[in-house]
């Protein structure tokens, strides 16, 4: 990945979720993914699951790259994201299997009516030991 930036990378990650999530359900309806729901997550392969949290956590931490650029415009976005990732202080910080997991066993114990990025929100709350953000 030589001289590609992270934004670069950032872009392929989410186009691959796409893709993944195009093959996973035959049509886009939802092109953001943010209507995807419980029934949505147990549809999908175990592949597209994991590219699916992959691409949330890569959004979530480009956005805070995002707002550490705007609040102080000498930091570069990439030195945000680098910092974020090096000092591990990202609004997510567990790892992609973490969360696919846990939102496995989210499904398990709660209605699959509840959108797949409120579950993230809340298995990541109860990670982290905080009140989950509704």
């Amino acid at each position: 990945m030589a001289g590609m930036t992270r934004g670069t990378c950032v872009l392929g990650a989410v186009l691959v979720v796409t893709m993944v999530m195009v093959s996973a359900t035959g049509a886009v309806e939802d092109p953001h993914g943010l209507g995807y729901d419980g029934r949505d997550w147990e549809a999908m392969p175990q592949a597209a699951r994991l590219a699916y949290v992959a691409g949330f956590l890569a959004g979530a931490t480009t956005q805070q790259g995002v707002e550490r650029h705007r609040a102080n415009p000498r930091v570069s976005v990439d030195a945000a994201v680098s910092e974020i990732v090096r000092s591990h202080t990202s609004t997510f910080p567990f790892g992609v299997n973490v969360y696919a997991s846990d939102l496995q066993d989210y499904y398990f114990r709660y209605t699959l009516s509840t959108k797949v990025y409120q579950a993230m929100l809340d298995e990541n709350a109860k990670m982290l030991r905080r009140p989950s953000p509704r």
